[in-house]
């Protein structure tokens, strides 16, 4: 009954799906990382993609029915992905590997592939760039949609973005009519992430060199004019005291002339 359940929920599209972060948000797009994670996959060549997406999934699904040692069932996870790496010109081969998560309590130890052409991706770390369409995918909308997100990424002066090889990535069943949900993912590479991160360090720690500076040339300044303050004060006293002793002697001097003065007149 709990298999029935879950085919059920499947169908419809209730299954577990691969986690993610959003970093940022841009203009027409977002920033996501997922962490690294065991996919099952399976890769083919051909000049179109479409004709290769019914084998490629049909392989994957067979491995997750139960061609697999120890022969269980894996749950039906999404997104499905197909990392496509273009072949040199329009009328050669491209490589398309597809992909399924394998559910999180398999993780660990994912059950082997009976087929030869199935294979475990350990796929590390992902920083990607994307956003996402509807409806049913066709070679013309996935090119349109690849093209549109790429504007946007260069528009906005991203930098280390790999817009050779690509992600179409699909969340729905076929027969799913409405509110379907599709992506392209093109990915960041690791040394403009570490690049990026080394240069908010290096600012970070400018900053704050800066901010030591300042204080101890405030400090600096602060004890300068400490020190101007304290040789100011005996001259003001000096000073003081001359002035004190000009009018002392100024007083004397009236006094004995308004003395004078008393005794003629008498």
């Amino acid at each position: 009954m709990a298999g029935i359940l879950k085919g059920i929920r499947a169908a419809f599209g209730d299954v577990e799906m691969a986690p993610y972060t959003v970093v940022a948000e841009k203009d027409g797009y977002e920033e996501r990382l997922y962490p690294a994670r065991k996919w099952a996959c399976t890769t083919m060549k051909g000049t179109s993609q479409q004709a290769l997406v019914s084998p490629m999934f049909r392989a994957l699904f067979n491995y997750i029915s139960g061609k697999n040692d120890p022969n269980i069932r894996i749950d039906m996870t999404s997104p499905v992905t197909t990392y496509v790496e273009p072949g040199a010109g329009p009328t050669c081969e491209s490589s398309f590997t597809m992909a399924f998560l394998v559910p999180e309590q398999h993780q660990e130890n994912p059950p082997l592939p009976l087929d030869k052409n199935i294979f475990i991706e350990d796929r590390q770390e992902l920083t990607i760039l994307t956003r996402r369409f509807g409806g049913y995918t066709s070679e013309e909308v996935i090119t349109k949609e690849g093209k549109e997100l790429g504007e946007m990424i260069r528009k906005d002066c991203e930098t280390g973005v790999n817009f050779d090889q690509y992600y179409i990535v699909g969340y729905d069943p076929p027969f799913k009519l409405f509110g379907r949900r599709n992506e392209i993912w093109f990915v960041k590479t690791k040394l403009d992430i570490a690049e990026k991160e080394s240069n908010e360090v290096s600012e970070e720690v400018e900053n704050r060199e800066i901010i030591k500076v300042s204080e101890e040339e405030n400090k600096e300044i602060i004890k300068v004019s400490d020190e101007v303050e304290k040789e100011k004060v005996p001259e003001e006293v000096e000073s003081e005291k001359e002035d004190n002793k000009k009018k002392d002697s100024e007083d004397v001097k009236d006094k004995e002339r308004d003395g004078g003065v008393g005794s003629g007149e008498s």
